[in-house]
């Protein structure tokens, strides 16, 4: 087949595209296909004038310009098949205030939370806690704070200052999980290890350093097959 591949962009996860972008394109090549790249930052022009050349689109984008829905449904409108997901259902799991709200609509267990504008708002909410930008990705647009000592912290400066809506949700301690799902399925459970002493940050889900342990060996069967369940109904 012949294949476009669409990666880069501008958002602040453009570097991470193009690395995914690349490991796609070789394992795809490896299967006998034909494969191009499109980096996205030229525009929803030029990607309709490139679109007639090739049998199907494979997305590779991270961040707001490829996950939130809009690429797909540019792609639909232009009667392009792709690879990825209804429009409206990216759309609402990659606001994580949309996703938040759609849980607590759906009755699906998720850390208190609550939307802020200020520090203000943070402190009455109160600690510890985890200040998250609606439309970041990859942990770049993340917080934990501890105590009112970090709202002073330059990364929860430069969080604040970004054009987007925010929110601030308990701090939830415990063995970190997660649980895909393919065709109507929930895999088995991943658990996360990031270095002693870290969190799943932005270094950390790209470093190579955290370890993802199958079947996650240090939560039990029942919260296990839970945590399936939660995700299965949540997709």
């Amino acid at each position: 087949m012949k294949i476009l591949i669409v990666t880069g962009g501008t958002s602040s996860e453009r570097k991470i595209s193009l690395i995914s972008a690349r490991a796609v394109k070789d394992a795809l090549k490896t299967n006998g296909h034909n494969v191009a790249l499109f980096d996205f930052k030229k525009g929803h022009a030029a990607l309709r004038k490139a679109l007639p050349k090739f049998d199907v689109v494979f997305p590779v984008m991270h961040g707001k310009e490829g996950e939130d829905g809009t690429l797909y449904q540019f792609l639909r409108s232009a009667k392009k098949p792709f690879v990825g997901s209804n429009p409206k259902g990216a759309k609402i799991a990659t606001d994580k205030i949309l996703f938040k709200k759609y849980c607590d609509k759906k009755k699906i267990p998720t850390s208190k939370w609550e939307i802020i504008k200020n520090k203000s708002d943070i402190s009455r909410f109160g600690f510890p806690c985890v200040l998250k930008a609606a439309n970041g990705g990859s942990s770049l647009e993340v917080a934990i704070l501890s105590s009112s000592r970090d709202l002073s912290n330059a990364h929860v400066k430069k969080i604040l200052k970004l054009k987007d809506l925010f929110f601030v949700e308990r701090l939830l301690k415990g063995v970190e999980i997660t649980v895909g799902v393919v065709l109507g399925k929930a895999l088995p459970v991943l658990e996360i290890v990031p270095p002693a002493g870290s969190w799943f940050d932005y270094e950390n889900k790209y470093s190579g350093k955290t370890k993802e342990i199958p079947f996650a060996p240090s939560v039990n069967r029942n919260t296990q097959r839970r945590a399936q369940k939660i995700a299965l109904r949540t997709h």
